[in-house]
């Protein structure tokens, strides 16, 4: 793993894991409302250490208020809604997640602080956001499938104010990278 500081502000880290405290590494949810987008347990297409919280428990464990999850797989929401949503500050919910107007729905509905989108290329429907409405969150952790989207959200983040925090490459499956951002 290398890490570098840039103009003493933002991060630049590599990783080859899926273990959330090293992908998640920079994911502010202290006391925040989050939304999970995408928060399946990927073990039918990539290795996941059974000792790894998911990463809606992940984000309770590091103090997240409430966590509401999505994903479009039925079968990891019930498992979820099964084994982890009793007793938890987390509800889970089968959603595609795939259209600005499915993003405003669940903004307007549960008023997060934070988001963590993971949504395999979906999340620029994220960047279709009004201003406002995109500027509502004040951290995103958000995974980047394309150097393309990566760069739209540098862009957009600069141009709205945000501190980008870190970024790391995920150089298992480049180019893909964890970007993180928080409203100055």
């Amino acid at each position: 793993m290398v890490i570098f500081l840039i103009g003493e502000k933002m991060i630049l880290k590599e990783t080859d894991s899926e273990n959330p405290n090293l992908h998640w590494e920079f994911v502010k949810c202290k006391d925040r409302v989050c939304l999970d987008l995408g928060c399946g347990r990927w073990e039918s297409v990539e290795y996941r250490d059974p000792n790894w919280p998911t990463t809606p428990e992940w984000l309770i464990q590091n103090g997240a208020k409430k966590v509401y999850a999505f994903d479009l797989d039925e079968n990891e929401i019930n498992w979820y809604n099964e084994n982890i949503c009793k007793d938890s500050n987390i509800s889970a919910f089968t959603l595609n997640v795939s259209s600005v107007n499915d993003i405003r729905n669940i903004i307007n509905e549960y008023k997060p602080e934070m988001i963590k989108c993971d949504i395999e290329g979906f999340e620029y429907v994220l960047l279709e956001l009004t201003d406002e409405e995109f500027s509502s969150i004040r951290h995103y952790a958000l995974e980047t499938h394309s150097d393309d989207l990566y760069k739209k959200f540098v862009e957009k983040f600069t141009n709205l104010g945000y501190d980008i925090i870190a970024s790391i490459d995920l150089i298992h499956a480049r180019p893909m990278k964890a970007l993180f951002a928080e409203k100055i």
